[in-house]
């Protein structure tokens, strides 16, 4: 009977001692979760930096121009030329248009089921599939989004890429068939919800 009774009396110690080392994995699992959503991603809306945007340009691969302004790589919003970056020379007529993101000043990206929205503000959108899909190749990743196709005339690859800064870096990489191939990049500063307006 000495014995049972303290069995008994141990009993409750013991619910409560497993009901504690059931509740760890739980609190952690909840934390865990809660860190996770609080991750920084790619989704959110977007303002470009025209100072770092300038900062940025690559310049190798490009020739010294013949004549001031002309050969030299251009960051253009709206057709209109940013500040510092010269004033280069534009397309010709019938030639392949530059991406959506190189000439836009702001833009959304959202994450819808499996794919990438992205709303370049002024210039339109587009979704992207994970995969290859009609020719375009695409990985997407929280911190991450490339993309790359290959026209007539050209291969065209995108890269988002998020910096410690919370900073949006895209990569633009265009490679004509005939002559040597560009890098753009432009830097993007997170905006608050709702500052981005539709296209």
């Amino acid at each position: 009977m000495t014995i049972f009774a303290e069995q008994s009396s141990l009993s409750p110690a013991r619910v409560l001692l497993t009901a504690l080392l059931m509740a760890v994995p739980l609190t952690w699992a909840l934390s865990s979760t809660a860190a996770e959503s609080e991750k920084p991603t790619l989704v959110g809306g977007w303002q470009i930096d025209d100072a770092l945007t300038a900062d940025v340009q690559p310049v190798e691969g490009h020739k010294k121009p013949r004549f001031e302004g002309i050969g030299m790589p251009s960051i253009s919003v709206n057709g209109m030329p940013l500040p510092g970056t010269g004033g280069g020379a534009q397309p010709t007529t019938g030639s392949a248009r530059d991406p959506k993101v190189l000439r836009c000043s702001a833009m959304t990206i959202e994450s819808v089921g499996d794919n990438v929205h992205l709303t370049y503000v002024g210039t339109g959108s587009e979704t992207l599939t994970p995969g290859t899909v009609q020719g375009v190749k695409t990985r997407w990743r929280e911190r991450s989004l490339t993309s790359s196709y290959e026209t007539t005339s050209r291969k065209v690859s995108k890269r988002f890429e998020l910096q410690k800064d919370d900073t949006l870096l895209v990569t633009v990489k265009l490679k004509p068939r005939s002559g040597p191939s560009v890098t753009h990049k432009r830097v993007f500063r997170r905006n608050a919800p709702g500052l981005v307006s539709a296209p």
